[in-house]
């Protein structure tokens, strides 16, 4: 039988998410995922050498999904509507994941080390959110942006992942009402966005 190509195998994250629905991360094995991918093993491993090595690169494909928009698209939005579109977008990227998400929310539970790789992801995704949002960094209300925003974002996901109407009007709604008492406390997500120089380009640094 003939190899399939690269263009027509599955994608690894996709079938790793599929399994880990069915067996959860305990079940997750990447041999198996080998063989219902028709990859070599060298290859699974060069993308998670570790299991929990698939929430690193979910949290990777999802903020591409939630930053591919053209930083033109934010001009003219508030601190706060810009935080309110890139938090949808990458919730709405999650839905090929929902299920796989809902076992990990689970068995994040009684797995300190599955919660503690899932914290790593947020604080990535917070640090993407502040500078996405153009909040100023330095004094006080930039020191606690960080726990807001995953406070924030940890309720909207809670709230996604039971919430199977087809316009996520839930999640809409708890986002909105997170961020307004977020506006209520701290002021600055109504504000328009810090303007700022933008610095020398500079080689970017690996993840």
């Amino acid at each position: 039988m003939a190899k399939r190509s690269a263009a027509t195998r599955p994608d690894l994250l996709d079938l790793a998410f599929q399994q880990i629905a069915e067996e959860g991360l305990a079940g997750f094995s990447r041999v198996a995922l080998a063989r219902g991918s028709g990859r070599k093993l060298a290859e699974v491993y060069e993308e998670f050498p570790r299991r929990t090595a698939v929430l690193a690169a979910l949290g990777r494909r999802l903020d591409r999904a939630m930053l591919a928009i053209d930083p033109a698209e934010l001009d003219g939005m508030t601190v706060r509507e810009r935080l309110f579109e890139l938090i949808m977008r990458r919730l709405e990227a999650m839905g090929p994941y929902r299920e796989g998400l809902r076992r990990l929310a689970r068995e994040s539970r009684r797995e300190p080390g599955l919660l503690l790789e899932s914290l790593c992801n947020l604080d990535r995704l917070v640090g993407w959110l502040i500078e996405g949002a153009g909040i100023r960094r330095g004094g006080a209300l930039a020191w606690l942006a960080g726990p807001a925003l995953i406070a924030v974002y940890v309720r909207a996901f809670d709230v996604w992942l039971t919430d199977d109407s087809p316009d996520l009007a839930r999640t809409l709604a708890a986002l909105d009402r997170d961020l307004d008492r977020l506006e209520r406390l701290a002021g600055w997500v109504s504000r328009r966005p810090s303007a700022r120089r933008p610095p020398p380009a500079a080689e970017p640094a690996t993840a």
